[in-house]
Parts: structure tokens; sequence; C-alpha cells
């Protein structure tokens, strides 16, 4: 499950590494993103509904940043939907909407280009920062900002705190932006034994883009 202003595309390359390690993948497009509708309502409850309504049991699911809130939001709707769940640096709390919209917006506009995308994440493979340019375009500003606005307050910490599911929470290293620090991470982990936390040194916040290898042995090894 993707994040926010990304699609199903973003996973070219984790996809066909899973299936090289056996795994049969499926990859979704979340509502109001890449070739999904836009209904409307980006509420975590509806991101969650359509994530239960893709199929009623996985071995695996693997969520990214609002892909991640969706993952935990679906598990409290239906704890038995996946047998573990990776989660890659989870949106676990919007605190504060205004401050939340302008982050997520940062690098969106009908001006942001190519070699801008490029030049902000200089780790990225090319086809990444072309993934991610058009994946934002499709989505819009509105479906990006209402998917922070009509989650007011929302809070996923202590969801996240009785998981009673293997779970591997992988942050991103807190000098390049992380939305599950440390402190944080190691807390939940600590809390709740069915909790593995890694911090991936190296890896922003989509790790699966610049810390591929090191995010690919971390998610198989605990795949199985």
């Amino acid at each position: 499950m993707h994040g926010l202003s990304n699609n199903s595309e973003g996973w070219w390359r984790v996809g066909p590494a899973l299936a090289d390690a056996g795994f049969h993948v499926t990859s979704v497009d979340l509502r109001g993103h890449g070739k999904s509708d836009k209904p409307g309502d980006y509420g975590m409850a509806a991101y969650a509904a359509d994530l239960l309504a893709v199929a009623d049991r996985w071995e695996v699911v693997l969520g990214h940043s609002l892909g991640g809130s969706a993952v935990i939001q679906a598990l409290v709707e239906q704890p038995t939907w996946c047998e573990r769940v990776v989660l890659e640096d989870p949106l676990l709390a919007i605190l504060d909407v205004d401050t939340a919209v302008e982050y997520v917006t940062t690098d969106y506009g009908p001006d942001v280009t190519l070699e801008m995308i490029s030049a902000n994440n200089p780790t990225w493979h090319p086809e990444d920062a072309r993934i991610k340019l058009d994946a934002q375009l499709e989505a819009g500003r509105e479906v990006i900002e209402n998917s922070i606005i009509h989650n007011p307050g929302m809070n996923l910490v202590g969801s996240v705190a009785v998981l009673e599911l293997p779970t591997l929470m992988l942050g991103a290293d807190p000098e390049l932006g992380a939305l599950v620090e440390p402190a944080l991470g190691t807390s939940l982990a600590e809390m709740n034994p069915n909790i593995e936390f890694r911090t991936v040194i190296g890896g922003s916040h989509s790790m699966h883009r610049d810390e591929f290898d090191e995010f690919m042995r971390l998610v198989l090894e605990f795949a199985g």
C-alpha cells in the first residue's frame, strides 16, 4: 500500500523482488491515487474499507506512510486480515492539520518538474523520480490536502501498541525526516513483543527508493 501522492507503480522494484522470492504480489492504487476513483471521502476509515474489500486475507501486508495508516486502521477493523505486517515509516498521527498540509504539499504544484524532484532526492533512481511526479499530478492537490484535512486528530499509536500479529516497523533515518523517530519506535517495541522496530540509517521516508537493498533485506528476512 503506497503512500500519499504516490501510486502502485512506485513499487516497481519491490514487487518483482518479492515475486522473485516466491510471493504472489498485489499492489493497489489507494482511492484518489493512480487509476483509482476520486470519491471525495479521504477519511482513514474509507481508505481502510477499500483495502478490506480487496481481499479477506493476506499472508503479508506492506504499507508505506499513508498506506501504513490505512493498513493499521484495517487491522483495527479486522485483526485477522493478514498474518504479518510491514509498516514503512507509517503516518501514525496528525497533531496539527495546517502543519501537516504544508508538509505534504511542499514539493507539490503545477510548476514542479522532474529535475526538481530529482534534485530534492539525489539518491533516488531516475524512474522513482518520474513515477513520483506522475503520481502526485494524478492525485492532485485536493486529494493530497483532504487526506490530511479529513483526518483531524488522527492518532494510531495506541492501535499499533496492541497489534496482535508479527509487525516489522521501519523508521527513516532521523536526519532525513523520519515520521517514526527511534524513541517512538523503540517504545512501541518495548510495549508490544509482537513489534520489531528498526531504523534504516541512510534511508529517507521513502527508504524503499533510496535504500532499496537494505529495505528488501529486512522485509524478506521478516516475511520469510
